[in-house]
Parts: C-alpha cells; sequence; structure tokens
C-alpha cells in the first residue's frame, strides 16, 4: 500500500525485478496516497510517495489551508539474495528524510516453498516490533495470489492519529487478494472493519523497446556504379546524389569535402536516437556512393554544430563489402576508429549552400513537415540547416501544496521557432498560450521568508495575459578544443528571468566525467507584462562535477554554488537510464538559507528536493524519434536551492549523443542497423 514490495502494510524482503517502474494509488482510511517504486539496481529498490491525512489540518494556524500533505522517500536494500537452503535477506528504511513523521527501519527474511512465498522480519519506530506473512500464488487460478500478514504498524503512534482516527486501529491479521495482468496491478485487503485499496501500473525498464519499430525507414542500400575519381569530382550531380540521399533520410546541416582519396563529411540526424546508428547509416550512403577509388572516409556527427565525435573508415573497401555481405562485423569493426574533434578538423569542409548543385532549382534546402517526430501533441516544420518551427498545443504541469493548500494544474500551448544564423549561432524564441488553470486561483500570498524567486507562480496567472513571450534568446556555442565545450547566452530565458551569462565545460577523454562552470546575471521578469521588469536581480554561479557509471547507466551530479534566490549551497543529482532509454531520478539541495513556507510549522526546516522520469517517446512508437516526455514531483512553495531554466546546458547537450548506449559503452553499438 505505501509503494515498496512487501505483501499489505508490511514489506517482505523481495525488490521487483531490475528497471522495474511503478506508479499507484492507494486508499487506506484516513490515509490517500500517491507512491511510486523503482528498482534503480539489482539489489537496490527506491520509493517515493505523497500522503493525504484525511481530518489532520496542513497548517496550525490557517484553517482554510486543508488537510496535512506529506512526501515520504523510502528504501530497500538486498543484503543476500535467496538460494537453495538460506532464504533473502533484506534491510529497508520508510520515510528517512523530512519530516519522518512515518519513519520506520526494518530487517526482513524471505524464502519461497514452491506457490507459497513466506516473510518474517522485524521492523522499529513506526513498524513496531515482530512482523510477518506470505503469499500463495496457485498454478490453477492465474493471475491472482491471496496474502496473509501480521500488520506490527503501532497506528497509534502515527502523526496526529487522534485527529484522523488512526489511533483506533489495532493493526494485526490482514488478508488480502491480488490481481496482475501484464503491467496492470491490483489488491483489496480487509483489517477487522477497515477495508484498502491499491491500483498501479508497472512498466519494464530494461525492456529495450516496447513496441517494434515497423515504420522506421530502411538505411540506403542501393548499389550504383560509381565513375573513377577524376570524372566524379568534375561532375556535380555526383556530390549532389549523396546530399540529396542524405537529406531524404533525414539528415542536417550537411558539409561534405572530397579529396583524392579521402571523403570528409559532417552531419547530424535530429531525429535518430542512437548516434552510432545515425552514423551507420551517413556511412552506408557514402560508401555506396563514392568513386572506387576513396581510401578513407571521415564523417563527423554534430550537435547545435559544434562536433562531438568523428568516425573514420581507413579501409573503405573492406566496409564496403561488409554492408554488402561479404565480410563479418568482427572483420569491418577494426576498420572504423571513433574519437573526439575540435572544429579546427572541420574548416576546410564546405557548407551545404556551398556545394556544387547540377539542378539550380534545388538550392533551396527541402522543408520537411514531421508529424512523426516521436511526440503526438507536436508539429514541427524543419529544414535541411538547423532551422525549425514547432508547435505544442498540450503541456501540462502539477504543482503540490500551494499556499492554498490543494494540488493545482496548468495546461498551455508552445508555439517556437529555432533559426540557424551560421557558425554555431541560434536564434530561439516560444510564446506560450494559456489554456486551462487553477494555480491563478492561489489568492494567498507565499510565505516564503527568501526573494520569491519561484513561489510567485500563481501572481504570473493571476496579471500575465492568455498570450505572453515565454522565451527569446541568442545562442553562441564554441570548442575551442576537441574536449572543451562553451556557450554564451543572451535574452528571455524563461517566463521568470531575463538576463544573460555562459557556460564552459570539460568533458573527459573517456567521457565517464565532465566539470562545468555556468555563470548568469539575471533580472526577474514582471508578470503583468512580457517585456517587463521587477525590481530584483541575481548573478547565479554554479560549478558541476558530472560523474557516469557506463556499467548501470547511473549518472551523479554536485553542483556547488550561488542559486536563484542568494542562497549558497550544494545540490545533489543522481539518475539511472534504464536499457528503454527512460531515465529517473533524484535532487536533494542544502545551503545557508532556511526557507519557511507552509505546511511547515514554526521552526521547520526545508531543504529542496525532489524525483522525475524523463521518457523517451521513441520507445513506445513505430518510428524512432529523440523527442522525450518528462515528469518532476517537486512542490511549488519553494525558493531555496532554486535554478533558472538553462538556454542551453552543454552536459545535457553531449550527453545523451555521446553516451547513450550506457550498459555498452561503445559507440559502434547499432552502427550497422
Amino acid at each position: 500500500m505505501l509503494g515498496q514490495t512487501g505483501h499489505i502494510f508490511m514489506p517482505d524482503a523481495r525488490i521487483a525485478d531490475e528497471g522495474t517502474l511503478r506508479f499507484g494509488i492507494s486508499k487506506d482510511d484516513p490515509y490517500f496516497t500517491l507512491w511510486s517504486s523503482v528498482t534503480v539496481l539489482p539489489r537496490l529498490e527506491l520509493s517515493a510517495r505523497f500522503t493525504k491525512i484525511d481530518g489532520v489540518p496542513g497548517s496550525a494556524t490557517d484553517p482554510e489551508f486543508g488537510d496535512f500533505r506529506d512526501k515520504s522517500f523510502d528504501a530497500k536494500a538486498v543484503l543476500l539474495k535467496e538460494s537453495r537452503y538460506f532464504p533473502q535477506l533484506s534491510i529497508g528504511a520508510q520515510d528517512f528524510t523530512g519530516t519522518q513523521i512515518s519513519k520506520a527501519n526494518f530487517v526482513a527474511l524471505s524464502k519461497r516453498f514452491g506457490p507459497m512465498d513466506f516473510t518474517a522480519g522485524y521492523g522499529t519506530d513506526r513498524i513496531d516490533g515482530a512482523f510477518g506473512g506470505m503469499r500463495y500464488s496457485p498454478s490453477w487460478l492465474k493471475n491472482f495470489s491471496f496474502v496473509l500478514e501480521h500488520d506490527a504498524t503501532d497506528y497509534k503512534k502515527d502523526f496526529r492519529a487522534d485527529l484522523s482516527g488512526a489511533d483506533k486501529r489495532k493493526g494485526g491479521s490482514t488478508y488480502g487478494v491480488e490481481f496482475k495482468y501484464g503491467w496492470l496491478g491490483a489488491m483489496v485487503s480487509r483489517q477487522d472493519n477497515d477495508s484498502a485499496v491499491n491500483l498501479y501500473v508497472a512498466i519494464p525498464l530494461m525492456q529495450k523497446e516496447f513496441v517494434p519499430k515497423v515504420h522506421e525507414p530502411k538505411p540506403y542500400t542501393k548499389m550504383v556504379t560509381q565513375p573513377p575519381m577524376d570524372i566524379w569530382r568534375s561532375d556535380p550531380r555526383y556530390t549532389h546524389q549523396i546530399v540529396k540521399e542524405l537529406e531524404r533520410q533525414g539528415f542536417q546541416n550537411i558539409k561534405l569535402r572530397v579529396d583524392d582519396g579521402l571523403v570528409e563529411a559532417s552531419l547530424t540526424h535530429p531525429r535518430i536516437s542512437l548516434m552510432s546508428r545515425a552514423i551507420g547509416r551517413a556511412a552506408r550512403t557514402v560508401l555506396l556512393l563514392t568513386p572506387l577509388e576513396s581510401k578513407t572516409i571521415k564523417i563527423t556527427y554534430t550537435s547545435n554544430d559544434l562536433p562531438l565525435l568523428t568516425y573514420t573508415i581507413d579501409d573503405v573497401s573492406l566496409v564496403r563489402r561488409y554492408f554488402t555481405g561479404e565480410v563479418a562485423w568482427d572483420d569491418a569493426r577494426s576498420h572504423i576508429m571513433v574519437e573526439s574533434t575540435g572544429l579546427s578538423g572541420m574548416s576546410k569542409l564546405n557548407t551545404l549552400s556551398d556545394l556544387p548543385r547540377y539542378d539550380e532549382e534545388e538550392k533551396t534546402p527541402s522543408q520537411n513537415a514531421d508529424t512523426e517526430g516521436g511526440d503526438v501533441l507536436q508539429y514541427r516544420r524543419q529544414s535541411s540547416s538547423l532551422s525549425g518551427s514547432y508547435i505544442a498545443p498540450f503541456n501540462l504541469r502539477f504543482y503540490f501544496v500551494n499556499p492554498n493548500g490543494n494540488a493545482s494544474y496548468d495546461t498551455f500551448a508552445l508555439f517556437g521557432h529555432t533559426q540557424h544564423l551560421g557558425n554555431s549561432l541560434f536564434l530561439n524564441g516560444a510564446a506560450r498560450l494559456t489554456l486551462f488553470e487553477n494555480i491563478g486561483d492561489v489568492t494567498k500570498p507565499s510565505p516564503s521568508i527568501l526573494p520569491h524567486v519561484r513561489t510567485d507562480i500563481a501572481t504570473y496567472r493571476q496579471e500575465g495575459d492568455a498570450l505572453k513571450l515565454d522565451s527569446l534568446l541568442m545562442n553562441k556555442y564554441f570548442k575551442p578544443d576537441k574536449r572543451v565545450y562553451g556557450r554564451v547566452s543572451f535574452g528571455y530565458y524563461e517566463e521568470m528571468f531575463a538576463g544573460t551569462g555562459g557556460q564552459i565545460m570539460y568533458l573527459s577523454e573517456r567521457q565517464d566525467w565532465a566539470i562545468d562552470l555556468s555563470v548568469d546575471w539575471l533580472r526577474q521578469r514582471a508578470p503583468e507584462k512580457s517585456f517587463g521588469f521587477r525590481d530584483y536581480n541575481v548573478v547565479t554561479t554554479l560549478g558541476s562535477f558530472h560523474y557516469r557509471f557506463p556499467k548501470y547507466g547511473i549518472t551523479t551530479t554536485a553542483r556547488i554554488g550561488r542559486f536563484l534566490a542568494k542562497d549558497e549551497g550544494v545540490r545533489f543529482e543522481i539518475k539511472r537510464r534504464f536499457r528503454s532509454g527512460i531515465e529517473t531520478g533524484i535532487w536533494f539541495t542544502h545551503t545557508n538559507e532556511n526557507d519557511l513556507t507552509q505546511p511547515n510549522r514554526p521552526g521547520d526546516r526545508f531543504r529542496d528536493k525532489g524525483l522525475f522520469i524523463s521518457v523517451p517517446l521513441g520507445s513506445m512508437l513505430t518510428k524512432d524519434t529523440q523527442q522525450r516526455s518528462s515528469l518532476a514531483l517537486v512542490e511549488a512553495t519553494r525558493d531555496v536551492g532554486q535554478m533558472v531554466t538553462s538556454p542551453g546546458d552543454l552536459y545535457r547537450l553531449v550527453e545523451r549523443p555521446l553516451m547513450l548506449d550506457s550498459q555498452e559503452h561503445n559507440p559502434l553499438t547499432d552502427f550497422a542497423k
């Protein structure tokens, strides 16, 4: 019922399979809980829940605030896996940070005997003493299990149990019926005269894709006899043929140079999620459409006009025969080298507009109306350069625990455009149209004692126009060295802040770690005017260290410096990328300021924390895409530890293209697909 793997109210020693992500909702009077759990490692399960306690006021001073609400974080670790003679042994903690009003620690043993799974354990704090249970999953009744447990919860010690009525519960013998079908699960249970229900969905994140890519375009395979190099170079139609075929496959920002036996190209692909797959398709095209005398091919993959990696094929003839099925992959891969590159290595490449064309009418880059980019609620129009427009007609944000005490929502549409001005210079803009929302119904001002850098969100809805400028800024990217990236930005960063700033990043040779520094001078935007400002400005300075564990797809980040409310401290982040591409993670900040906001009581201290999930839409579509959908669980009434929305975070820019094959850490994964 709490989100941890277990029986009914008590945990067991089990955890779900690695990469299992669950979202659930449970009702157990007086508790109503939204919960989520994920098995981030083979022996570690993390859970989070948002609980409303009926009958308990959320504010000691404001009777209209509503019922008490609380966030809790839980963890369970397997110390000893079950074997033939020994049970599985796990330890765990519930509500181990924050208010800790439902704190508990436990140890549990579980052992299976055929269809029966028995558990015995001992807990402290809210789980008071010995507990146990069993689950019977008969083979003759598929999808059903019968559960019996001894509930050791000391309900009398629950937060304000005298008001909620929890003090009348005795715990003890509890029984339930569980049903599972595919990703779906449900349980109903009974304890004395109290009933409870739990519903959830379980998503296997280690599954590479949930829907076969039946509509993914096939790579170029047509065999065309090419003339000798001297004839090929003298007739622009052959160069044009390569560019045209790459454009047909969706490649953008194409630059090309042919010099005797060397063919060099740089390009990017806005849809294909794996850089190795994009490069493999480009290499296949170039290999089959260049003269037989070509000895070496170099293809550089770029992002925002910056080179990321260069793939060098030093034996064109052998790799060409691999693509035609005459040579095995093990023989071909030793002739494909991957390395970082700098801008200087691309200086001799011609831009698309400089390339010779045999048909003057086709000089204008082709326009592609892309309705299959991955987001079914987004329409994009992109050119063969890096410019493009988009419409995202429906976006949703939830705000938990606003000053009025209830959860709020905000729906809006975005209209955006990116104009590539050349030489890694971009103009980005977006307009925001509010559709339906109730965050503007919040009438009470934020009680935050810090500068209101985030907590006045209701004011931005109340005083702002339905259609307003969301962002408008210039971004200039640069790469002074093979492993050094930079960005300078100026303009309206986001709905609440505008300014100017920059970022510099160093990426290690093996790409396992990176460091960066971001400095931004920011001024707070006025809610009632698209171009107006409040009388508040701040200089934020954040130094970040990122470290990855490729074997597990884990990235850890520590940011230290000055935040939006002029508080100084550190923010820790950890996330796991699973084989499906889905990412989930948590963050926690600790600064030198103590925010005081409802429902905190006088003397309570608060540190910003939360969790998020980012889902690649390509895992659920019949065609690959780089588009993602994200959800974060965080309270709206917080100003401590806040960061401005980055206009173009460099680590995020390079992390997914360079490190997408997390478990294998191999830049040639899917090269030939």
